[in-house]
């Protein structure tokens, strides 16, 4: 058995491969139509200019909140830092922010942000 393990291939080490970002935004219930046209006609395709690689965006419920849930798949944690310095210093998406903020009914709550990295052992990932 041991024999078996130590001559099985193996995937290139998880640390060359790219790295993902998972993004989790709470949103309010009644702000959720104004995120997600945000997001959607704006900073999708901001993002995208700036080189962001969206894999896919989603839709959950936490503890009966609404969530928005999206994964970025970068090369390497340097494009991560630029692309994401250059996202948020978007003359186009600071005006976007500016026009679609209310002190009265945020648009949503918390930021979750996790970079992860696949496993050796991960099935095959995009």
């Amino acid at each position: 058995m041991t024999a078996m393990l130590a001559t099985a291939p193996t995937r290139a080490r998880a640390e060359d491969g790219p790295l993902y970002q998972l993004r989790v935004y709470a949103l309010h219930e009644a702000s959720r139509p104004v995120f997600h046209s945000r997001f959607r006609d704006h900073a999708m395709r901001i993002m995208k200019r700036h080189g962001f690689d969206i894999v896919a965006t989603w839709e959950a419920r936490h503890d009966g909140k609404p969530e928005f849930v999206y994964l970025l798949r970068w090369p390497d944690e340097a494009t991560q830092k630029a692309c994401w310095a250059a996202f948020m210093a978007d003359a186009e998406w600071i005006a976007i922010k500016k026009a679609t903020l209310s002190p009265d009914a945020p648009i949503m709550g918390e930021i979750e942000d996790r970079t992860m990295r696949l496993t050796d052992y991960s099935p095959p990932f995009r």
